[in-house]
């Protein structure tokens, strides 16, 4: 068992990594700003009681509580963002060291060596353990050396904030690893734990804005709002989620030996016997990326509306001056309506940008698996599989910030004063396209020139992420702010919108897909 242990998180340590690097990095710079940001008790009371009033505020981030020092206000923005970020890399991490190794041959060579069938499940579950346990105690001495520096932060609630951190990731992981016994295929079991991420969002928003606060037992995203760190620090909570995380694992080793190897509880239904009236490449790539486009197009739609819905609040405080923290480093100090739609912006353009370098990699796993190989045989030309796939993925993140976009410009007005709110609703949506295929023509390049090394695709989204969203907070300085992605969307509104930055990201995704299918030309089919 040791040795598959080595194995797989020798297999995984770049996506391990760079999430437990992500998170923890996010928590340790960010508690001193809230220090300089409310730095007198007046400004806390007044920020406070404006967010305990702001029924979209509350939604996103749950209930702030008295007496709001900088060290619950923290928790209170920053730990919504950390623990949803936990969820999110609970869901990949789970499923790439289950299913996904499952479904690309992985475990089946495994298991020629004569490993018992339950083994590599419980690696995984031990792995899976192993990190959350990394992720506490980084959470927790990042957090904690803000002790004396930051209005109430102690060593016990940074254990408590810390422990719930982790303890998030490791109930959504083991949920991960039972929906994946359940579903179909890795994809599928993708999409089931995700849903599960948002049920659970969805069940902290209702309790936090219906005042059911039994409701937040019942998600382990309400984990802040029961333990409390910073304030009174209750362990009962986390113990009562250890006995769930329990309880999973167990369900999740009942249900791996009642199913199939590659397949699972649920039937696939992608799977048909009549032939598609395909006559090109193109059309079977674009083919193939319908079902993921559609799934994309739907879940980021309902994403920017939410946040197009949500905010009027932000941006009447924004406008009295008593808007700070993160999302006041957001909005800065320009025209409040375009600094919150730059804001949703942004938050469209990561997920979009997420689909792109996924959809794009879809054509590296395509030649692994061989089946470029099959396309190839057709006659069509070493360069084509690559240019189609970063073709249908530039239409694909179009057609989802438009769809994205138009439902926001309709949304926005309604809820929000203010002129030109719906045509910047629109414009800062649909302006991330340039930085999605920016994003795009960087993994384009990498499978072209550099292709065991397209893990690096991930790059451009996760710095240009850090810089846009944390930049301003962190102090960094806007000539470094600007070499991220999705800080380039000008204000069309504005008399005089600055295009540059967004030329120079056409002509950077132009230049680096060129380059890629020049490089694919030049080196072999690699395959598993």
């Amino acid at each position: 068992m040791l040795t598959l242990l080595a194995l797989m998180i020798r297999r995984h340590r770049v996506l391990i990594t760079s999430w437990l690097v992500l998170l923890v990095a996010l928590t340790t710079a960010t508690v001193s700003a809230y220090q300089s940001t409310y730095s007198t008790p007046e400004q806390r009371r007044t920020a406070t009681e404006l967010a305990q009033h702001d029924a979209a505020t509350t939604m996103m981030y749950g209930k702030l509580t008295n007496p709001g020092s900088a060290a619950l206000m923290f928790t209170w923005e920053i730990g919504a963002i950390a623990t949803i970020l936990a969820a999110i890399m609970a869901v990949l991490v789970a499923i790439s060291l289950t299913r996904a190794a499952e479904d690309d041959g992985t475990l089946e060579l495994v298991r020629t060596t004569g490993v018992d069938a339950r083994v590599p499940l419980r690696s995984a579950l031990v792995i899976l353990g192993g990190v959350a346990a990394i992720l506490a105690l980084g959470c927790t001495g990042g957090v904690g050396l803000a002790v004396g520096h930051v209005d109430a932060v102690t060593w016990s609630g940074a254990a408590a904030f810390g422990t719930l951190v982790g303890l998030t990731f490791l109930t959504i992981g083991v949920l991960a690893v039972v929906l994946a016994q359940v579903a179909a295929t890795a994809g599928g079991a993708r999409v089931l734990g995700f849903g599960a991420v948002g049920v659970a969002f969805g069940l902290r928003a209702l309790a936090d804005t219906r005042h059911a606060g039994w409701l937040n037992w019942l998600t382990p995203l309400g984990l802040r709002a029961t333990v409390r760190p910073f304030a009174e620090n209750r362990w009962l909570p986390l113990a009562a989620y250890v006995v769930v995380v329990v309880a999973l694992a167990w369900s999740a080793t009942v249900l791996h030996d009642r199913r199939q190897y590659g397949a699972g509880l649920i039937r696939r239904r992608d799977l048909r016997g009549t032939r598609l009236n395909i006559h090109s490449s193109l059309a079977l790539t674009a083919r193939l990326a319908r079902q993921p486009i559609l799934t994309w197009t739907v879940a980021v739609a309902c994403l920017g509306t939410l946040f197009a819905a949500m905010g009027s609040g932000v941006v009447q405080q924004s406008q009295q001056d008593d808007l700070g923290g993160f999302l006041g480093s957001q909005l800065g100090t320009g025209n409040p309506i375009a600094g919150y739609f730059g804001y949703l912006g942004t938050v469209v353009g990561m997920a979009v940008t997420s689909f792109a370098v996924l959809s794009v990699l879809r054509g590296r796993q395509d030649e692994l698996d061989g089946l470029t190989d099959h396309v190839l045989a057709t006659g069509v030309r070493r360069w084509a599989p690559l240019a189609w796939e970063v073709a249908v993925t530039a239409g694909g993140t179009l057609v989802i910030l438009v769809v994205t976009g138009v439902l926001s410009a309709l949304i926005a007005p309604t809820v929000m004063d203010g002129s030109d709110v719906a045509v910047r609703a629109f414009t800062y949506i649909i302006g991330q396209w340039p930085a999605t295929l920016a994003a795009a023509g960087w993994t384009a390049f990498l499978i072209g020139f550099w292709p065991r090394m397209t893990w690096l695709a991930w790059l451009p989204l996760i710095v240009g992420g850090v810089l846009a969203l944390l930049g301003q907070l962190l102090g960094i300085p806007q000539s470094v702010r600007d070499f991220g992605i999705f800080q380039h969307v000008p204000d069309i509104a504005s008399p005089s919108p600055d295009v540059r930055g967004i030329l120079i990201l056409l002509a950077v995704s132009a230049t680096a897909c060129f380059l890629g299918l020049v490089g694919i030309t030049r080196r072999d089919i690699i395959t598993d």
